[in-house]
Parts: C-alpha cells; structure tokens; sequence
C-alpha cells in the first residue's frame, strides 16, 4: 500500500466535506475556502466578461447558477478524486467481480464515481477488507454531500427570492426618492402610512444582510431587473433617507422612530457585506437636491445645513456606491456596467 497516496486521498475527502459542511451550515464564516475562492473565480470572470461584450447582454444573470454550478463540480471532484487516490494506493483495492483481476487506473475511476454516488453497479467489487470498509465510507459520504448539497440549494433560493422581494418592496415606493417622498407626502405632513411602510422594511432588509452572510453566493445572484436588484433598491432607500434626515425641516420630518431604525438597518447591512463582498468607493454617490423636496412640498432646511447633512453621510454613501459596483451596477442612474 502506498501510504502517501492514501493520505493524500484522504486529505481531499475531508476537504470536500469540511468545505461543504462550512458553506452549507456555517452561520458565522458561511463559506469554505474551496467553495469561497470557486464563488469569487466565477464572480470575477464573469464581470470581466461582461464589460467586453455588447451592452444590454444579460451575462451576469447566469452569475449565480453558475457559480453555484462550479462550487458542487468542486466539492463532487475533490470527493471523487480523494477516494480515486485512496483506492489506487493498493493494487487488490478493487478487482473485477468475476476474475479478480486487479483493475486499471481508469477502472478504478469508475468504481469509485458509482461508489461515491452509491448506483452499486457491482463489476467491479472491493478486493481487500480495508477496502470493503474505505467502499462503505466513500458511499456514505457521497450520500452525506448530496443531501448537503440539496439543503443548500433550497436555503439559497430562498435568500434569493428574499433579496428579490424586497427590491421590488421598495421599489414599490417609488422608482427614485423623489417619486418615494411625493408619494408619501401629503401636503401638511408625512402620512402614517409611510412611516409603517418604512417600518416595515427594516426587519427584511436585516435579514437579507444575515443571509448573504450565511449564504454568501446569494450575493452572486444578480437581477437584471433594476425592480428586482438590491443594489439600487438600497441606493434609492439612502438618497429617500438623506433627504427625510438631513434636508427635511425638522418639523416636517417623518417620526424618527420610523426613520432611525431604518438608517441603523442600512448602515449595519452595508457593513455586514462590506470586506466580503465590496470595499467602499473612493467618493461617495452624489447627493439628490433640496429642490427634490421642495417640488413635492416639503419644508426643507437650508442649503448649508444639507451640505453638512450630507457630510456626516459620506462613508454609509460611498459604502452604498461600493455594493453597487460590486452587483455590476455603475451609475446612479442603474445602469448595468
């Protein structure tokens, strides 16, 4: 027995599974350093690919199928390739179940592909007791990452049709922060119904910065749809917020109880995905005008006042540039790079 090769397939076994086992259940890292490196690799390229062909091309619509795609061909070939080494490391591992004949490399290949994936074909059979048992293993892990697998799979496309749901929630509101004010201005004050509207979005939007922290490939799921893309539903909620906080008259104000949480809720997002997903941008996104107030009617402070509003929001703004950036988005005004 050639004790190297064994230790070697052994290594890539518990690479597989300890990678996937991190990327599927790990609430705290949520990828494995297999798994993370694949997502990037895919991520990257695809970017790159699509700021060279024609614009308008939905490249990057593909971006989270396939680099969910490419993690599970990982995991499945360093598990395939790790058994594949351990039964090479003996010449009887694997035999025909009819001469015991020893099998060839590429015999073995085989064996190991229907073991590991558990079809029990059976022409080729374990010729050593060792072997028996490494043949029992390798079936249950390969029954231990599908299962894996599959229950990843479904945990992500439900992050994914949340991040989905609310872009289009907000979104909802109004296309921009002028339509977002104008709807929920009245003439003499905020409405109530707006400020439970904005209520209501701090505790998804929470969530879906806990997911993409868990799920970190749900961030490579990019909508081409600006109605249904994060990004941009995150920038127009911060220029609505920068405008209700900082250039709204004090007493025309939505009630801070439903304005404060929603702001904490953007800036602790932003700096749940940032590092992992995004650095911040070197200038923040330019300021929407008081005079985006004023034509809905709203009292607003003056323009030195903002102008120092916006001051003390520069890093949440230039975070909110750096996260549309980062989902292949590259103006204000949600256009796809």
């Amino acid at each position: 027995m050639n004790v190297l090769t064994t230790v070697a397939g052994c290594a890539l076994v518990v690479l597989a599974l300890a990678d996937a086992v991190i990327t599927s259940l790990s609430m705290v890292t949520g990828t494995g350093p297999v798994g993370g490196r694949t997502a990037r690799g895919v991520w990257r390229a695809l970017l790159a690919l699509q700021a060279r062909v024609p614009r308008g091309t939905r490249l990057l619509e593909w971006s989270g199928t396939l680099t969910l795609l490419a993690t599970f061909l990982t995991w499945t070939a360093l598990l395939w390739a790790g058994w594949w080494l351990v039964f090479a490391s003996h010449d009887e591992a694997v035999v025909t179940s009819v001469t015991a004949v020893p099998a060839d490399g590429w015999a073995r290949v085989y064996f190991t592909g229907y073991t590991v994936f558990t079809l029990g074909i059976g022409d080729y059979v374990p010729g050593t007791a060792w072997a028996q048992v490494a043949t029992t293993v390798a079936s249950l892990s390969g029954l231990f990452l599908v299962t894996l697998s599959i229950t990843y799979l479904v945990q992500v496309v439900q992050a994914v049709v949340h991040k989905r749901v609310l872009a289009e929630q907000i979104h909802a509101l109004g296309r921009d922060a002028a339509a977002v004010i104008a709807g929920g201005w009245t003439g003499d004050g905020f409405s109530s119904m707006f400020n439970q509207h904005l209520v209501s979005l701090t505790a998804p939007l929470l969530r879906m910065g806990e997911q993409h922290l868990a799920y970190p490939v749900v961030h490579y799921f990019h909508s081409a749809s600006l109605h249904k893309a994060p990004a941009p539903a995150v920038a127009v909620l911060d220029d609505t917020l920068l405008l209700l906080c900082a250039g709204a008259a004090p007493g025309a104000r939505p009630d801070p109880a439903a304005t404060g949480p929603l702001l904490s809720a953007v800036d602790q997002v932003l700096d749940t995905l940032r590092g992992q997903f995004f650095s911040r941008a070197e200038h923040e996104r330019p300021a929407p005008p008081l005079s985006v107030l004023r034509q809905a009617g709203v009292p607003v402070v003056g323009e030195e006042r903002y102008a120092a509003g916006v001051r003390e929001h520069a890093r949440r703004r230039r975070s909110v540039r750096g996260f549309l950036y980062s989902d292949g988005w590259r103006d204000d005004r949600g256009d796809r790079g």
